[in-house]
């Protein structure tokens, strides 16, 4: 046997396997990672408002009181401002405290025109080659608060020819949406202060105060002052109204929230609550329903029995009291029949907006208005029209009784629930209020 020869071979094989062994990881290779996949469950939020209401005729009305003080800063125009042309007035591109939007102009005034308070005012010029002005402020705002805004306007400096008025556009913003404009047209009569007030509720932690003037309209400027922004502190309530209390609201999620707390209804008493819907983030089916009926007795009295009342222990005011609803307008206004007049004991699930109903589902976001009707006794209503006849048979075995139920709202996805009715066993939770 030649040993030499052998350990030369096995030398050569331990070589190639080395070299085979290293070449393993010399392969083109592309790795692709998809990293942090999330599922996050949609949601649906309702909300509801009661946006007015009337008894007998008798709108309900909201007593608001101002608390604290002005969240306007420099809303006379008295703070940081310069004066020159002795003392008459001088343009500027800024104000203290206010956000003057590219390309705006504002002259500051005094003695040329006595201010609202007789001091300071600003024109929101108008004059080329700046025709346009537009000056906003905002405040810290509490969601659902209702705040007011009031301010002083004249339509032209004194010594302007008069013209066709002027254009101003007040707006007051949240990030992302507009909670309410209103355009003030001023037409050529005389040059006079007048004094605006408008009401808002807040959506968020930061509200904008917006005036916008087009100076398209007219090239004189319109002059501004005394702005001034409150918090508010409201009790809703019916004046003078035996029937009893009202409440209204802005939209919400429920809690001790009530559409009607009367506590002394007669025959042909008669009322109105129009209430919103908003739902966000998905279109959803809308339902309403009038749950935990409850008839209470109080005190069967001699003309309750006169009357042919036979259940002492049972009260008969649902069988006197009609209610009829309507699909209306943000204004009240009826545009379809919801439901026909109908005893208040005999209502159960209504249907606003299902897999079967003529309405469209409420897309997200939109805001949709219901009226609601009521009469103690036979109703007659239709589109122009709502009257109560008290002179029901048998009225009296109501003397004292009441009628209790719950008004159940509620909102489910229509994404997978394309045959979803009211009425029908929930498939989920879905959001009642």
């Amino acid at each position: 046997m030649n040993t030499k020869r052998i350990i030369q071979s096995t030398l050569m094989l331990l070589v190639v396997a080395g070299v085979t062994a290293a070449g393993t990881g010399a392969f083109f290779s592309d790795t692709e990672v998809s990293a942090g996949n999330v599922f996050t469950a949609g949601s649906i939020d309702l909300t509801i408002d009661h946006s007015a209401a009337s008894y007998n005729g008798e709108l309900c009305a909201e007593n608001c009181t101002p608390t604290g003080g002005n969240l306007i800063e420099n809303g006379s125009f008295e703070e940081d401002l310069v004066t020159a042309n002795s003392g008459s007035h001088e343009f500027f591109t800024s104000i203290s405290d206010w956000t003057l939007e590219a390309g705006s102009v504002v002259e500051v005034q005094r003695d040329a025109f006595a201010s609202a308070d007789g001091q300071q005012h600003v024109e929101l010029d108008g004059d080329e080659p700046n025709p346009a002005t537009t000056i906003s402020q905002s405040i810290a705002t509490t969601p659902g608060e209702r705040y007011r805004l009031s301010f002083a306007h004249s339509p032209r400096p004194q010594g302007e020819a008069a013209g066709s008025g002027i254009k101003l556009e007040v707006a007051v913003v949240s990030p992302g949406s507009t909670v309410f404009t209103d355009t003030i047209n001023t037409g050529t009569g005389p040059i006079d202060w007048a004094t605006y007030t408008y009401e808002f509720v807040a959506d968020d932690t930061t509200t904008t105060i917006r005036f916008a003037y087009d100076g398209t309209v007219n090239t004189f400027g319109g002059l501004l002052d005394d702005v001034v922004v409150t918090a508010l502190d409201c009790e809703a309530g019916y004046d003078d109204t035996p029937g009893g209390y009202c409440e209204l609201w802005d939209k919400k999620d429920l809690a001790t929230e009530t559409f009607f707390t009367f506590e002394d209804v007669k025959p042909q008493d008669s009322g109105t609550s129009l209430i919103s819907l908003h739902v966000e983030t998905n279109e959803a089916y809308m339902c309403l329903n009038v749950t935990d009926q409850a008839e209470v007795e109080n005190t069967n009295l001699a003309p309750e029995i006169a009357a042919g009342d036979v259940t002492p222990a049972l009260g008969e005011m649902g069988e006197f009291l009609t209610v009829a609803g309507w699909y209306a307008d943000a204004a009240g206004n009826k545009l379809a029949p919801l439901f026909a007049p109908t005893l208040a004991s005999g209502l159960g699930a209504i249907t606003y907006a299902d897999s079967n109903s003529s309405e469209p589902p409420v897309a997200p976001g939109a805001t949709k208005y219901l009226l609601l009707e009521w009469c103690m006794g036979d109703m007659t209503t239709d589109e122009n029209s709502f009257s109560c006849d008290g002179a029901v048979p048998d009225i009296n075995q109501t003397q004292t009784d009441a009628f209790l139920a719950d008004l159940q709202f509620f909102a489910i996805q229509t994404r997978n629930n394309e045959d979803y009715t009211c009425g029908m066993p929930l498939p989920g939770d879905g959001d009642g209020v």
